[in-house]
């Protein structure tokens, strides 16, 4: 892959890098560094990707894996709690609806939010969180599972109406 190539596949992927590394790390300079190191990483490593059809799900668990080395050398690194924006919603039940959501899947911990995130904001497959997280399709499945069930312990109907 020429470095063309690999510049034009990160801009394609820069907002799912952002999106990921947030989840974790929950603070958006932190994720900003997060994410030139994992591109530093992943093109000075470019020659270990086997599939180039898989960048995106090697590109992603670069990010991962530096953001969880990120938390373990500072574990305060989480403190800060800034929400990013939003799409423009069409009404405001919908804002409301999503903050109220977003807000409880931001509570989860690791690696339910990552998870979470993952499957239903970036519409991955089971097998894709998989690769990027290292977990075995069973455990992603549970995790999600379990996750969904958490999610539906801290919302109540009130939450909505």
């Amino acid at each position: 892959m020429s470095r063309d190539e690999f510049c034009e596949k990160v801009r394609l992927y820069q907002n799912t890098m952002y999106a990921l590394a947030f989840s974790i790390l929950r603070n958006d300079a932190d994720a900003a560094d997060a994410i030139s190191e994992s591109i530093l990483k992943a093109y000075s490593n470019l020659s270990q990707l086997k599939t180039p059809r898989h960048f995106r799900a090697w590109l992603l668990k670069i990010v991962r894996n530096t953001c969880l080395e990120m938390l373990r050398r500072n574990p305060q690194a989480q403190t800060l709690e800034e929400q990013p924006d939003l799409a423009d919603p069409i009404c405001h039940e919908d804002i409301s609806t999503k903050l109220v959501l977003r807000d409880a899947v931001e509570r989860l911990r690791q690696p339910y939010r990552t998870v979470v995130f993952l499957f239903y904001y970036e519409n991955l497959s089971i097998m894709e969180i998989s690769q990027i997280t290292g977990s075995s399709a069973i455990a992603v499945k549970k995790q999600l599972s379990r996750a969904r069930t958490m999610l539906q312990q801290s919302l109540n109907k009130e939450d909505f109406f």
